[in-house]
């Protein structure tokens, strides 16, 4: 692949530059006093696990968010921008994972879509002629190769096509500093040298690009520059050379525990005897390929990796929600064929969706929240007796500490806290054999995270349910799991018990060989 990499990237003019920024939603601190360089002609890797904060940073350099605080620089003046139409006309422009393309329009259209403010580039013309500057466009950016027909539908692109056309309309904004978000996601490697092509151009051309990728190694391909953002802050920056893949993989895991508790991890209940209370073998569907792994009687496994890896792909067609294409599934060494969530939760599988607010009814009170799955046990022929079901929720707050001041208030009245010990306690008001919980403390506080943690060690490690929890945490996931499993592009890559040595995993969850430099 061919480079032109800086002879010194510190002898580069800084193109875009942020100082002590930051920025908090709630309780929590997406970027904490944040300062960084990004330089003309230099290709910058952003690099971070999940939650690590280069979303909001790319966010707030590009006025989709305002900071908290900080300072935002253009080469040597301070800018504010409002909203990132103004960002795209100072230069800084941002290329999205997913384009940002209307797809009944033409390329041709597409490519001029930002522009619809300026009466020069819309004034009454043929569509002949609109297709015509489409066409001057490309050429002029020696980018004909890399996009269709300018007069074809964008519905009518592949992936990569359509990557390549919002690329080519960053370009005609005449960028400063191009952000990449995970722009080669979607991408085959062919497709990806073809994109990196392009990237080589634009730091040639003088263009500050910065790639955010989650395909490390793809990243140090291109790269001249890496920086390592963790849990919003700053890290470290520096050559590839200097931050090599491991160290990468290290600054984004943050540092070991200590040994002791390294001990403690492998001390841990690993199962029981008797067959696993879940058993995948073989499994595909809707985002998973050839998936095998076993959930045993007393044991909590963690799933770990990347956003829109497949982890809840998995989990949604266990429970029945989408179907499985191969392999087969086992409760108790019993093949089932599990046919909906109801289902699911007839043969013992209980479910804790991510999203709260879909989980919840929101009409209705807190104790119809609890009990709501177990209905038809309070009452015949259907007929709900509502002693039973105001003591069954009133056992359920009193167990799982659901904060209320009566199980009749409207489940509205309650914290996100208490909202997610609500749905917790119902999936576990119907007796699971295996419980699977996907996200389970997102957005709650340290103090209710903490209370969730022991609900999920005393079901397991006391009462004997299967727990199998998904997180984008890593903290979570070595805080919490016997066995870690790590998901990568809809596959299993990597099963171990869990050491509290974060470096495997996140080396797993990108694709970085242990050790590999």
């Amino acid at each position: 692949m061919p480079q032109s990499i800086p002879q010194s990237v510190e002898l580069m003019p800084v193109a875009l530059s942020v100082a002590g920024m930051s920025k908090t939603f709630g309780a929590i601190h997406a970027l904490a006093d944040v300062s960084l360089s990004f330089r003309s002609g230099v290709v910058t890797g952003l690099l971070g696990e999940n939650g690590a904060g280069k979303s909001t940073l790319i966010r707030v350099c590009s006025g989709e968010m305002q900071p908290d605080s900080g300072v935002l620089r253009l080469g040597a003046d301070t800018v504010a921008f409002r909203n990132p139409l103004e960002a795209m006309r100072a230069g800084v422009v941002v290329v999205h994972q997913e384009p940002q393309l209307v797809s009944e329009l033409t390329v041709a259209d597409n490519l001029f879509l930002y522009r619809l403010g300026e009466k020069a580039a819309f004034e009454t013309i043929s569509r002949r002629d609109h297709v015509r500057r489409a066409r001057e466009l490309l050429e002029r950016l020696a980018m004909t190769e890399y996009v269709p027909d300018p007069a074809a539908r964008c519905r009518t692109l592949s992936a990569a096509e359509r990557q390549m056309v919002d690329i080519v309309r960053a370009l005609s904004m005449n960028p400063r500093v191009l952000f990449l978000d995970e722009p080669n996601s979607s991408l085959t490697h062919h497709e990806t040298e073809r994109l990196f092509r392009v990237v080589d151009k634009m730091r040639q051309d003088g263009v500050g690009v910065v790639l955010v990728s989650h395909r490390l190694a793809e990243v140090y391909e291109i790269a001249d520059h890496v920086a390592v953002l963790r849990d919003g802050r700053y890290v470290a920056d520096g050559s590839p050379q200097e931050i090599d893949q491991s160290r990468a993989v290290r600054l984004m895991a943050g540092e070991q525990k200590t040994a002791a508790a390294a001990a403690a991890a492998v001390d841990r209940l690993v199962g029981r005897d008797g067959p696993p209370s879940l058993e995948l073998k073989n499994c595909s569907g809707p985002g998973f390929h050839d998936v095998s792994f076993a959930v045993r009687p007393g044991e909590i496994v963690g799933m770990a990796g990347l956003v829109g890896a497949g982890r809840t792909e998995i989990a949604a067609s266990v429970i029945g929600s989408t179907r499985m294409t191969a392999g087969s599934v086992r409760l108790d060494g019993r093949p089932v064929r599990v046919r909906s969530p109801r289902d699911a939760q007839r043969r013992g599988i209980s479910y804790v969706a991510e999203e709260r607010r879909s989980e919840l009814f929101g009409t209705q009170s807190v104790g119809f929240n609890l009990t709501v799955r177990v209905l038809e046990r309070l009452g015949p022929l259907g007929l709900v007796l509502h002693r039973r079901q105001d003591a069954l929720a009133k056992r359920l707050t009193a167990r799982y500490t659901v904060k209320t001041t009566s199980v009749t208030a409207p489940i509205t009245a309650l914290s996100g806290g208490n909202q997610q010990k609500v749905i917790l306690a119902r999936a576990l008001a119907t007796e699971p054999k295996v419980l699977i919980l996907d996200e389970p403390t997102r957005g709650v506080d340290v103090g209710t995270k903490a209370e969730i943690y022991k609900t999920l060690r005393d079901l397991a490690h006391r009462e004997g349910v299967a727990v199998w929890f998904i997180s984008s945490e890593m903290e979570e996931i070595l805080e919490l799991a016997d066995r870690i499993l790590v998901v990568r592009h809809g596959q299993i890559v990597r099963d171990a018990p869990n050491t509290a040595d974060p470096n495997p995993v996140v080396a797993a969850a990108m694709g970085v060989a242990e050790g590999r430099s």
